[in-house]
C-alpha cells in the first residue's frame, strides 16, 4: 500500500507539471512514458492499475489547471491608492521597508517603501505588526522577469504565489492605520514577531540569528557571510525547521505529559492543537508544513488506534498538499524537504545494514546528499563534496546540542534572566566555533563544486542512476557498484560539459548601468570577462545601511559562471577604472578563480590602492598591462589592443579596445570611449571595420560619433545600459544614427542579456526578455 502511494504521488507531480509545461511538451511525454513502462515491466502493474495512474494525472492535472485560473489579478495597474494590510512579517532593513500585504480588494502585494529618516525607522519598528491596516499611496509595478540566463525568475515566483503587482509605495499614512481584528491566526504571527525582537535584543550578534532561525523559522538575521558558508557547504538545511526539530519538539512534549501524569490520548490531542500553531510560529514554510502535517497525520490515526508507514504518511501528505497548493512543487524548499525526507523513509534498510552507528550516519548522509543532488544543480549548478563528511559532524551537533539548548537558553531567560544569560553566553560560543569550523571548511577544494546547470538529458540519466542505484543497494551493495559508476561518469561528464562544447559565445551581461561582457571560447580554450559592472556607491548614514548589499559579482556575474560550467576565468580585462566598470572586481577575485587580470597602459597608478590589488596579490593573481600593439591567440582568435596608446586626461578615453574576430564576424569593445578617443583611433586605422560593435560610455552622447559609425558599418550595436537610469543613457542621438546607418541595435535595459552563439557557419543573436 505504501509503496502504491509512492508511486501515485509521483504520477500527481506529473499531472501538475502538464498544466505548466502543456501535454503536448515531447520531454514531459517522454519522462511520463519511461515511467509508465517502469510501472508495467518493473513493477509489475496491471493495465487496470495503469489506468488509476492515468486518472491520478488528470485529477491534478485539473487541480492544478483551477489553481491557475483562479491566479487572476483585479488590478490593471494605474490605481494610486490603496488600504494595504499587514499579512506577513515586516522586513525593515536599513533604509528600507519590504514584506507582503494584502490590498482592500483581497490580492497580496509586495511592498517597497524608502525609508527617509532614522527617526521614521524607528517608528516603524515599534508601530507596524501583522493584522494592520493602513492607507497607503503609491504606483504598482510589473515584477522583473530574469534578465540574465539562468537567473532567477522573480515575476514567475511571485506569480506561483498568486502575486501580480510590487506596490511601491511613495507615503503610508501611520496615523489613520486601524487593527484588522484580533484573530488567532494574526495573534499567533504577532508572537512571533514578539519571540523574534526579543531574541535579536537579548541574543549576541553572532548567535541571535541562529537561535532565530532554529526556533523561528527565520534566516534573514544570519550574518551573510556565515550563511553562504552553509550553503557551499550543503549544511544550509541545518538552519531550516525541519522534522528533526518537529520531532524533538513533539517527543519533549509528549514525555513531559506523560511524566506530569497527563493521559496518552490527552496529550495525543494536545500535540494535534499545538502543531498547527507552531507551523504558524516557525513561518510556515514548506519543510515546515510537511513535517508537521505528516507528524499530524501520524498522531491523528495513532488517537484511533490506527498506525501508518513513513513512506505512506509521506505520499499522502505530499499529495494532500499538492493537491490543494499545486504551485508549491515548484518551491525549492517543498522539492528539497520532500526529496531527503522520502530518500531516508525509503532507504532505511539500506543504512541498518551496517552496524555501527557512525557508518549508518555517514551513510544517511550520503544518501540524502544524492537526493539533493538533481535539485541543488537544477538550481545552483553547484554541490559540496565535503558536505557528505560534515554533515556526519553537523547533524548530530545541531539536533542533540544547540536545538535543544537554543531553546532550553530562551526559555530559561524568559523565566529567569540572569540563570539565563550564561546559558546565552555559552550557546553564543559554541556557535562562534561552528562558523568559525564552517568558514575554514568553505575554503577547502571539495567545499563547493561547480558543475554548471545540467541539461534535459542528463537530468533524465541521472535521476534513473539514483533511482537506479538505490533500488539495487537495498539488495546489496555489490549490486550497486554499477549504478555508481554510472552517476560518477556523469558527474565527470557534466563537469567536463565545457570541455566538449564547439560554440563560440559572447554574452553582454545585464549588469544594470554598467559594463560585463563574457567570451566564451570553444573547447574551453579561454573564458574572458570584460568588466565586471558595479555600482556607484555615496556615503550614508548608519541606520540606512542594508544588512545585504548588492553586488554584481556575488549576484550576477559568479551565478552566470557557475551555471555555465565555467571553473576558472582565463583572463579579467578591466577596460579602466570606474566604479560601474571594475566596482565588483574585488568580490569576483575574492569569491571565483582567475588566472590573469589585464589592466590597461597608464592607470596602474589608479588601480594600485585598490583593494582588488590587495587581493589578487594574495592569491597570487598575475597582472598584465595592456597597451597599444599588444595581442594574444586563444582557440583560433586574435585578439588586438587598439587603445591605451598615451596618458590621457579623459580615464574613459584611456579604456582599453580591443578587436577579435569571433564566430565568424568580428567584433569592437571600446569600455567608454568618446568621441575625442573615436577620432584618434580613425587616424591610426583608417581602414578599421567591424561587424559587431559594442557601443561606448553606454550609449552616451559624447561617443559613437557619424564619422566613426560610418568607417566601421557595424552590422549591429550593443549597448550595455541600466534599466530607467539617471543618466539619460543611451541618447536618443546616438540611437537615431545607429538606426539610421541601417544597424541593428540590441540594449541591455530593454533586452536584458544578449547572447551571440556561433557554431560552424552560423551564429545568432539572442534576448533574454522576449
Amino acid at each position: 500500500m505504501a509503496r502504491h502511494l509512492i508511486l501515485l504521488a509521483v504520477s500527481a507531480t506529473f499531472g501538475v507539471t502538464a498544466t505548466a509545461h502543456s501535454l503536448l511538451n515531447v520531454r514531459l511525454l517522454i519522462i511520463i512514458l519511461i515511467f509508465l513502462c517502469f510501472l508495467y515491466f518493473s513493477v509489475g502493474l496491471s493495465l487496470k492499475a495503469l489506468s488509476f495512474h492515468l486518472v491520478i494525472m488528470g485529477i491534478f492535472l485539473g487541480a492544478a489547471s483551477f489553481s491557475d485560473h483562479r491566479n487572476k489579478t483585479a488590478y490593471h495597474g494605474k490605481e494610486s491608492q490603496f488600504i494595504i494590510t499587514f499579512t506577513d512579517q515586516p522586513n525593515i532593513d536599513g533604509n528600507s521597508l519590504k514584506g507582503f500585504v494584502g490590498s482592500e480588494k483581497g490580492e497580496r502585494l509586495v511592498l517597497r517603501y524608502k525609508i527617509t529618516t532614522e527617526l521614521e525607522q524607528e517608528k516603524l519598528s515599534q508601530f507596524l505588526r501583522i493584522g494592520l491596516s493602513c492607507p497607503a499611496e503609491g504606483t504598482l509595478q510589473i515584477p522583473e522577469k530574469n534578465r540574465n540566463e539562468n537567473s532567477f525568475d522573480y515575476q514567475r515566483y511571485l506569480f506561483r504565489q498568486g502575486i501580480h503587482w510590487i506596490f511601491k509605495a511613495d507615503s503610508i499614512s501611520l496615523q489613520e492605520c486601524k487593527e484588522g481584528g484580533n484573530s488567532i491566526l494574526v495573534s499567533i504571527r504577532n508572537l512571533r514577531l514578539k519571540g523574534i525582537a526579543y531574541i535579536r535584543e537579548h541574543f549576541p550578534e553572532e548567535s541571535s540569528g541562529f537561535v532565530t532561525a532554529l526556533i523561528f523559522g527565520d534566516q534573514k538575521y544570519i550574518d551573510e557571510e556565515d550563511l553562504t558558508n552553509y550553503q557551499r557547504l550543503g549544511l544550509v538545511h541545518l538552519l531550516a525547521i525541519s522534522g528533526l526539530h518537529v520531532s524533538f519538539l513533539t517527543g519533549m512534549l509528549f514525555y513531559i505529559g506523560i511524566r506530569v501524569g497527563i493521559t496518552r490520548e490527552r496529550m495525543m490531542m494536545a500535540i494535534l492543537l499545538f502543531l498547527p500553531v507552531y507551523m504558524l510560529l516557525s513561518g510556515a514554510s514548506p519543510s515546515v508544513v510537511r513535517s508537521c502535517s505528516m507528524a499530524m497525520l501520524f498522531f491523528l490515526l495513532l488517537l484511533f488506534k490506527k498506525r501508518i508507514s513513513a513512506s505512506a504518511a509521506i505520499g499522502s501528505t505530499y499529495m494532500a498538499l499538492l493537491f490543494f497548493r499545486p504551485n508549491m512543487l515548484y518551491d525549492i524548499g517543498f522539492q528539497l524537504s520532500f526529496a531527503v525526507t522520502f530518500s531516508i523513509i525509503m532507504s532505511s534498510s539500506i543504512f541498518l545494514q551496517y552496524p555501527k552507528k557512525s557508518m549508518q550516519l555517514f551513510i544517511l548522509s550520503f544518501i540524502c546528499q544524492l537526493a539533493a543532488l538533481p535539485i541543488l544543480l537544477f538550481h545552483f549548478f553547484e554541490v559540496s563534496l565535503l558536505g557528505v563528511f560534515l554533515n556526519v559532524l553537523y547533524v548530530p551537533l545541531y539536533s542533540i546540542i544547540l536545538l535543544p539548548f537554543s531553546l532550553i537558553s530562551l526559555l530559561i531567560h524568559l523565566l529567569l534572566p540572569s540563570f539565563g544569560q550564561p546559558l546565552i553566553s555559552l550557546l553564543n560560543f559554541t556557535f562562534v566555533i561552528c562558523n568559525k569550523a564552517a568558514d575554514a571548511a568553505s575554503e577547502l577544494p571539495l567545499a563547493s563544486i561547480p558543475f554548471g546547470k545540467p541539461p534535459f538529458l542528463m537530468m533524465l540519466l541521472l535521476v534513473i542512476s539514483l533511482i537506479g542505484l538505490c533500488l539495487a543497494w537495498e539488495v546489496s551493495f555489490e549490486k550497486s557498484k554499477i549504478w555508481c559508476g554510472m552517476i560518477i561518469v556523469l558527474l565527470l561528464l557534466q563537469y567536463n560539459l565545457q570541455r566538449f562544447s564547439p560554440f563560440v559565445e559572447v554574452q553582454i551581461i545585464d549588469v544594470g548601468q554598467g559594463d560585463s561582457i563574457l567570451i566564451i571560447l570553444p573547447f574551453n580554450r579561454g573564458n574572458y570577462l570584460i568588466d565586471t559592472g558595479g555600482q556607484i556607491t555615496f556615503p550614508i548614514e548608519k541606520w540606512a545601511i542594508k544588512r545585504k548589499k548588492f553586488n554584481t559579482a556575488d549576484d550576477i556575474i559568479i551565478p552566470l559562471l557557475k551555471s555555465k560550467g565555467i571553473h576558472q576565468l582565463d583572463k579579467l580585462i578591466l577596460t579602466h577604472p570606474d566604479a560601474d566598470h571594475m566596482g565588483s572586481a574585488k568580490e569576483l577575485i575574492d569569491n571565483f578563480k582567475v588566472a590573469e587580470i589585464m589592466i590597461g597602459g597608464w592607470s596602474e597608478e589608479q588601480y594600485r590602492d585598490m583593494d582588488l590589488v590587495t587581493v589578487a596579490r594574495q592569491k597570487k593573481v598575475k597582472m598584465t598591462v595592456l597597451k597599444r600593439g599588444d595581442q594574444w591567440v586563444a582557440g583560433g582568435a586574435r585578439f588586438a589592443v587598439l587603445s591605451p596608446f598615451e596618458q590621457e586626461e579623459n580615464k574613459n578615453d584611456s579604456s582599453i579596445v580591443l578587436f577579435t574576430e569571433l564566430g565568424g564576424v568580428s567584433w569592437l569593445f571600446t569600455g567608454d570611449m568618446g568621441e575625442e578617443g573615436e577620432r584618434e583611433l580613425l587616424r591610426t586605422f583608417p581602414q578599421l571595420q567591424a561587424d559587431i560593435l559594442k557601443v561606448g560610455h553606454h550609449g552616451s552622447k559624447t561617443s559613437s560619433s557619424a564619422p566613426f559609425l560610418e568607417q566601421l558599418q557595424p552590422k549591429a550595436a550593443l549597448i550595455s545600459v541600466g534599466k530607467d537610469n539617471r543618466y539619460g543613457h543611451p541618447h536618443g542621438d546616438v540611437i537615431g544614427n545607429l538606426e539610421g546607418n541601417g544597424i541593428k541595435v540590441f540594449r541591455t535595459d530593454e533586452d536584458g542579456s544578449i547572447i551571440y552563439k556561433y557554431y560552424k557557419s552560423s551564429g545568432t543573436f539572442r534576448k533574454t526578455l522576449p
